[in-house]
């Protein structure tokens, strides 16, 4: 299971989530830098989690949440990721997302396909670029 693209997709703030779990779900994510990065106008990507087992957000010193429009409510803004065998720790600024599904497909909010290469070469390029600019 690819992981690494949920790092890269730190500032990102998740907008919205459908599905069930278990089941497929999907987060629709807003971070605007990185999805300028690609063709189109956009502020963001869907990214679907086949096979979800688990999908819960905990704010630091506050009871788990499972209920998708809960989650949202509560805008948890992505920073770094872990992972062991089975789960995926989504460390929010506020909190913890984990997650456990089989796979993940991420689409520009336009609904082309873009691959987690694809996802590293644009964050790469815009970092780069930034920090270009920020000498």
């Amino acid at each position: 299971m690819e992981v690494e693209f949920w790092g890269l997709m730190h500032d990102g703030v998740i907008d919205a989530i459908t599905g069930e779990v278990p089941g497929t779900v999907s987060l629709e994510v807003s971070i605007r830098y990185l999805r300028q990065q690609f063709v189109g106008t956009g502020t963001g990507f869907r990214i679907v989690l086949a096979n979800g087992s688990e999908m819960t957000y905990c704010e630091y010193d506050s009871a788990p949440v499972r209920e998708f429009d809960a989650i949202v409510a509560l805008a948890p803004e992505i920073g770094t990721v872990d992972n062991d065998a089975s789960r995926v720790t989504v460390n929010c600024v506020m909190g913890t997302l984990t997650l456990a599904y089989e796979a993940a497909s991420i689409f520009l909010d336009t609904g082309e396909e873009v691959s987690p290469s694809e996802i590293a070469a644009a964050s790469k390029t815009y970092w780069n670029t930034w920090a270009n600019k920020n000498r």
